[in-house]
């Protein structure tokens, strides 16, 4: 695996930690640098427009702040998500030596695009959530919610696509900008003072998890395979310009968003995570955040709401008097406590029944219907639902035990 992509205390000052190419990385044996690096800037990107991107925040050592400025201090990027929430990568937080939580209070969160500016507006942390299953060796589940001292209410906000836009928005090829103050060169130190943007696209999870490789603008790119990437809770995404030059996060960039769309429409989908050096033949990998809508809404930056999107059915016969329904729920923003399902005997109208309840942070389970005959013609429903309110009732799938 590769390194983190915030580390290098802007080369500046290394606080702890080492980052590879704009976005922390790490390698087999666990990831690289502690959860003070970082900083590159996003490496074949260009200045962002600070209207399109004023949600952006920077992380900032507290006491490297005060001795030096924020664009020595910056080593990671958030996300605001509401006046007093931002999201940003778990491996900012925890010291990826020892695996010990940072403390709050070094921590400051810049609001502003330019680090070198004396307007920049710095805000204290209250508390933070680290995700509870993030894992330093495999950079699973690597984000973390920061909690302000105080609320930002002159400042705009992004928040996940939701209901059918999380499968839009996180299709291969759809295009994407990442955006931080990373590194700009893959090899030696160019941190640039002012946000950085990089147009990229949405890698397919056959190249990201599945080995596959991928091109984007005639730019060949290589896949990692299931032990290095999980595409279930990653997203590997990567440019290329029309000369051939390589468009990706890198040190220093870790935590930033991976958004798509524009204006009032931009949509949060990723948090820059790791990557294997810095505009490699290899993507950069982002947390999916479309896939932790459980770990956001109990840490209070989505609504809990009923599920938006219909679950779908997978029917099989065990036995002859057993039906199994696999019933899953498509990632659309939600959470996800129950399932139920219905059967009717379609000629003569009698009902079968079953509840299954998908395991923490999964959306699949399977339930059984007992004591249907064979060869009876069953039409087959389902729900999910949360406290909330339920699902709309799936498409029926038409079976014969």
């Amino acid at each position: 695996m590769a390194p983190y992509r915030g580390d290098v205390l802007r080369a500046r000052a290394v606080l702890a930690s080492t980052l590879v190419g704009g976005i922390l990385a790490f390698t087999g044996a666990g990831l690289v640098g502690s959860a003070q690096a970082g900083q590159p800037t996003v490496v074949g990107g260009q200045e962002a427009d600070t209207g399109e991107f004023g949600f952006v925040a920077s992380v900032l050592d507290a006491e490297r702040y005060r001795q030096a400025g924020a664009f020595q201090a910056q080593y990671c990027v958030a996300s605001l998500t509401s006046p007093t929430t931002l999201v940003t990568a778990a491996h900012c937080l925890i010291d990826q030596g020892n695996g010990q939580a940072l403390d709050p209070k070094d921590l400051l969160i810049g609001f502003g695009s330019n680090l070198r500016s004396p307007n920049l507006r710095t805000i204290a942390v209250a508390d933070y959530r680290v995700h509870p299953d993030y894992r330093i060796k495999t950079s699973n589940q690597d984000l973390a919610v920061l909690y302000l001292a105080q609320p930002v209410l002159d400042y705009p906000t992004i928040s996940p696509p939701l209901g059918a836009d999380v499968a839009a928005f996180t299709a291969p090829g759809t295009s994407a900008q990442v955006v931080g103050w990373g590194n700009t060169r893959t090899r030696g130190d160019r941190f640039p003072p002012d946000l950085q943007v990089g147009n990229v696209e949405v890698f397919p999870a056959a190249a990201c998890g599945g080995g596959k490789g991928y091109a984007v603008n005639n730019v060949s790119f290589d896949g990692f395979t299931r032990r290095q990437a999980n595409p279930r809770t990653m997203l590997c995404a990567a440019g290329a310009n029309p000369a051939g030059g390589i468009i990706d996060a890198c040190q220093g960039d870790s935590g930033g968003p991976l958004t798509v769309g524009t204006g009032d429409a931009r949509r949060l989908i990723g948090v820059v995570s790791w990557g294997q050096k810095c505009a490699s033949r290899m993507p950069g990998v982002y947390t999916r955040i479309t896939a932790e809508s459980d770990f956001l809404i109990d840490a209070g930056v989505l609504a809990d709401r009923a599920p938006i999107l219909p679950p779908r059915l997978d029917v099989s016969a065990p036995t002859s008097t057993r039906v199994r329904v696999k019933v899953t729920a498509p990632q659309d923003g939600t959470r996800v406590d129950a399932f139920a399902v219905t059967a009717t005997n379609t000629a003569t109208g009698e009902t079968f029944s079953c509840t299954s309840a998908p395991r923490p942070g999964k959306r699949t389970r399977a339930c059984f219907l007992d004591g249907v005959a064979p060869g009876v013609p069953l039409s087959i429903e389902a729900i999910s639902g949360n406290d909330a309110g339920n699902s709309p009732v799936s498409q029926p799938v038409q079976f014969t035990p």
